[in-house]
């Protein structure tokens, strides 16, 4: 657009217009070349080395003609030559004199003023103005206060020439090095962006292994206070002679039995979650089942009443680690429990099969305080809790579990003031083709 500007420079009639319209190309400094119809250089300007002033003088080099020359190639590369119509030769146009009038502006009749001034505003000629020198000057002077002005100018022919331009310094700077600016600062975002990751992912481990702890004290610690229980009613047996208020030792053994096979369970585990599973074809009722007993046994003795309803359809085998599976029973049957607030708590356990995705479905709901819906993603990731004291692990390890070990999928498919419902869908056993 500017140089679209500066091509029709010589079109502009009136010269103090067109030295107005010079300054602003000056300021710009746009590099240009004005060659003829024959393509000689006529006029250039901001193309340094002083090729310019040679140009003016008419005392260029073999070797300033073929820069010059270059510089035209270069310059047409990027943008295309604008033809133009006469020259800006400083020395082309010329101001002569001055004409001033008064009032009537379009037409002289008998009582026009005018007066016709040389360049350096001598009256040469006077029109209806008394021969003295102070009527004249004081009639210019009235005119110039008024704007009553108007130059006499000599313009040279028009001739055809090519507006031939290159790009600004600024623009060249901008084009030079906004690419490597751009690259830094993406560099530096990059950086930035790792470092953050790196430190998120440090947190996220600490937060595993605190949660990871904090889960194991709390696995170990019912059997283990259980087996202590047994130990301090066979030392009563011993001090006591009244037999009939303490249990026989095979309904001791029994639960000591069970409360051992729970420490090893726990064991296995945590030395589960960290390579890969065994896994094998499973009926997931039976072992949900058997994740429900565990607890039941327990809710007595809690605050709250909470009842745990099981619906289980007849549906085909899993490939599946019961261990693991029961794991996670456990932990969403604990979340519920922290999360119902309310006298009639209920757990809703049941199994489905969907035929078309070949899928088994465990749909666990409950009628706690719910999950925001903003929360809904959070909740899996390691470290993430509301409560006061969690530590941000029981769906995490759900989702490694299921997802992980299970090739299944854990979702919560609704959640609000009334409760939440999760849905764990695993794929239906196909026993292997032995060729």
């Amino acid at each position: 657009m500017l140089a679209n500007f500066a091509a029709k420079l010589p079109s502009i009639t009136d010269k103090e217009t067109s030295d107005e319209a010079k300054v602003i190309i000056d300021k710009l400094r746009i590099p240009f070349i004005i060659t003829n119809a024959k393509g000689e250089p006529i006029i250039a300007r901001g193309i340094g080395n002083g090729l310019r002033e040679k140009l003016l003088a008419k005392t260029l080099t073999d070797e300033d003609k073929e820069k010059l020359a270059n510089l035209i190639k270069e310059m047409n590369k990027n943008y295309q030559p604008i033809p133009m119509k006469g020259v800006l030769a400083d020395e082309g146009r010329k101001i002569i004199g001055y004409i001033y009038y008064g009032e009537t502006r379009y037409a002289l009749n008998q009582v026009s003023a005018i007066v016709v001034t040389d360049i350096a505003e001598e009256p040469i000629f006077w029109y209806n103005i008394p021969n003295t020198t102070e009527d004249i000057q004081s009639f210019i002077e009235k005119a110039k206060s008024k704007g009553y002005v108007n130059t006499i100018q000599f313009n040279p022919p028009s001739e055809e020439a090519y507006f031939h331009f290159g790009r600004t310094y600024m623009i060249h700077v901008l084009r030079l090095w906004m690419p490597l600016m751009q690259m830094t600062m993406v560099a530096v975002f990059l950086i930035i962006g790792f470092v953050g990751y790196q430190k998120m992912k440090h947190n996220e481990q600490q937060a595993i292994w605190a949660g990871l702890a904090k889960e194991t004290a709390h696995q170990l610690g019912t059997p283990i206070s259980s087996l202590m229980g047994w130990l301090e009613i066979l030392r009563d047996n011993h001090q006591t002679r009244d037999v009939s208020e303490i249990p026989d030792a095979e309904y001791i053994y029994k639960e000591m039995q069970g409360d051992i096979q729970r420490l090893n369970d726990i064991t296995a585990r945590f030395g589960e979650i960290g390579s890969v599973p065994k896994r094998e074809p499973l009926d997931i009722s039976e072992t949900i089942h058997r994740g429900v007993e565990y607890f039941q046994k327990r809710l007595p003795y809690r605050q709250k009443h909470v009842e745990i309803i099981e619906s289980h359809q007849n549906i085909p085998l899993v490939e599946a680690n019961e261990n693991l599976l029961q794991w996670v029973i456990e932990n969403l049957i604990r979340n519920s429990l922290d999360a119902i607030n309310r006298d009639d708590g209920k757990i809703n356990i049941r199994t489905e099969f969907d035929p078309k995705k070949r899928e088994v479905l465990i749909i666990y709901s409950d009628n706690g305080k719910g999950i925001p819906r903003k929360n809904r993603v959070k909740v899996f990731i390691p470290g993430y809790t509301s409560k006061k004291h969690g530590w941000g692990l029981g769906l995490p390890i759900v989702k490694r579990i299921i997802e992980g070990y299970h090739n299944g999928k854990v979702k919560i498919s609704e959640s609000s003031s009334q409760g939440t419902t999760f849905v764990i869908s695993l794929p239906e056993y196909r026993e292997r083709q032995v060729s």
